[in-house]
């Protein structure tokens, strides 16, 4: 015959078929260096150690030096700061204006075909043709000289057409000139040092008294 345990010994039977062990514990941050350091085989540094390896960090100093400013007058420390200005590239452009190069070329009314010419004469620089309106009371197209003297300016000569125009690139210039006057024109240069000069293009207006025409700037390096 089969012996039946009891009610109590078949719970604890059936509890023990039931339970399973928990996991064993994670290891512990520590322990996995120590670990990782013997696969490795990192031996480990003591503190003797790292006391001779001189591993500490070193602050190195030096010494903070000024430098006296002997500023014995107001005109010492101007110039101070202008010379502290051009070094920094902050200085301020200067504001006096660069004298214009020409002989003053109008004292009466200009006419009015000569101011709408917009022309260019080509140079190093290309600077626009300017009206001329002197009073003059010659008969015909003043010399050298004579243009000298209503410029207040000795060194003037004249020159041919063809040579202020060789290409015929002033057609209009010239045209606008004798427009404006009698119909015969006369071409000076007016020099102003070694690589500037003024080109007149003149005619006569005798009719109101006056010497009249274009003339323009021209560098020449």
């Amino acid at each position: 015959m089969t012996k039946i345990p009891p009610p109590a010994s078949r719970s604890l039977q059936r509890l023990r078929q039931l339970y399973k062990p928990p996991p064993p514990p994670c290891p512990s941050l520590s322990q996995l260096f120590t670990r990782a350091r013997a696969e490795l085989h990192v031996p480990r540094t003591s503190i003797s150690t790292r006391k001779s390896l001189n591993l500490r960090p070193t602050l190195t100093t030096r010494p903070f030096t000024t430098t006296a400013l002997n500023m014995s007058s107001d005109a010492d420390y101007a110039s101070f700061l202008d010379k502290a200005n051009q070094d920094t590239g902050s200085s301020k452009p200067s504001t006096q204006s660069k004298k214009k190069v020409g002989a003053k070329a109008v004292d009466t009314a200009v006419p009015k075909a000569l101011e709408e010419v917009q022309e260019y004469y080509v140079s190093d620089a290309d600077e626009p043709f300017e009206p001329v309106s002197l009073k003059y009371t010659g008969e015909g197209v003043p010399s050298a000289d004579e243009l000298g003297k209503l410029l207040s300016h000795d060194e003037v000569e004249s020159v041919g057409e063809k040579e202020f125009d060789p290409k015929g690139q002033y057609k209009s210039v010239l045209d606008a000139v004798k427009k404006a006057g009698s119909g015969e024109v006369g071409v000076f240069r007016v020099e102003h040092g070694s690589t500037r000069a003024e080109y007149y293009v003149v005619s006569v207006d005798a009719k109101e008294g006056r010497l009249v025409g274009l003339k323009a700037l021209a560098v020449e390096s």
